[in-house]
């Protein structure tokens, strides 16, 4: 029989309390399974590397181009050199995080298994949180433009509000005084919109949305299946509750910054806060959860706020 990973009191047999303390390592392990690919930095923005030190160096808005067209060449023409123009110099600071829980002798004693579980979920639901509210902030200085109609109103058309901002984005380009020329673009292409699930009803009742889906696709439907899917035409959807709910982002995912940790997600097994039998003087163990990460809008064009999609 192949053997089974065991990473909660819900895995395989029953576990009281005491079996979590008497192995340290199923509380970090649990968290760690549960925090898996669950923050919104990492879906959104590209891995920019570790970094110890915690500082962030970067360019804003580095131009796609060369500064010089490619050369016609005749024959035995030297072929000329030429460089990309350089963003605005930029630093961003990692800053730490972190967080613990307890397990306690009366818990271990009573065997309150689902206390120690909320504790965990609740650690768990906090770190998502608080990790999408930074990357949230970091978004608010990027460009935003007005739907034609909040969403939750007869008659709106959330699917032309969506095709304007992905063409707002694609035609964004730098400055000459920024190294861009005429006919130059940053060939940005959305492919993500990211938005708070409370909205999924609203969009599911639109009809706007729901009349895509006649004739030979009519069992697509979203409103027939009740789900929204994971794309809205050709964007991903990424959704998150910490998203304001008056306002959706698109964005090139992976190209409009980037995130680094000067300090991993990393987890503590359990331990004796103090010194002495049963947990210390105040017959407590603990579990921390600490993480130090930087991230930066590199390319802060190559995303849009949607802004008014909701009545006040």
């Amino acid at each position: 029989m192949a053997p089974r990973t065991v990473v909660s009191s819900s895995d395989g047999a029953a576990m009281t309390v005491a079996d979590f303390m008497a192995n340290p390592l199923f509380i970090p392990t649990k968290l760690k399974k549960l925090l898996a690919n669950q923050f919104i930095a990492e879906a959104l923005l590209r891995d920019g590397g570790a970094n110890v030190s915690g500082v962030f160096a970067y360019r804003e808005g580095d131009p796609s181009f060369l500064l010089d067209d490619i050369d016609d060449l005749a024959e035995f023409a030297e072929i000329t050199v030429s460089t990309a123009a350089r963003g605005i110099p930029k630093v961003v600071f990692s800053t730490k995080k972190g967080k613990g829980i307890r397990v306690t002798l009366d818990m271990k004693r009573k065997n309150q298994v689902d206390d120690v579980n909320k504790q965990i979920t609740a650690l768990k639901n906090s770190f998502i949180r608080t990790n999408d509210r930074s990357i949230k902030a970091l978004f608010e200085s990027i460009p935003s433009f007005p739907v034609s109609t909040a969403w939750d109103v007869v008659n709106s058309r959330p699917r032309r509000d969506i095709a304007d901002g992905i063409y707002e984005i694609g035609k964004a380009a730098p400055t000459v005084d920024q190294g861009g020329s005429e006919d130059e673009g940053y060939e940005f292409q959305a492919n993500t919109i990211v938005m708070n699930p409370a909205l999924e009803p609203i969009l599911l009742d639109n009809d706007d949305l729901l009349k895509v889906y006649r004739g030979n696709i009519a069992d697509q439907n979203i409103a027939y299946r009740g789900a929204l899917g994971d794309r809205i035409g050709n964007l991903d959807i990424i959704r998150s509750r910490a998203w304001p709910m008056d306002k959706v982002l698109l964005l090139e995912r992976k190209t409009i910054g980037f995130y680094g940790d000067a300090r991993p997600l990393t987890i503590t097994e359990l331990y004796p806060e103090g010194n002495g039998p049963n947990g210390g003087p105040r017959e407590t163990w603990r579990s921390d959860a600490t993480q130090e990460r930087g991230a930066a809008l590199d390319q802060p064009q190559a995303g849009l706020w949607l802004t008014g999609v909701t009545t006040p």
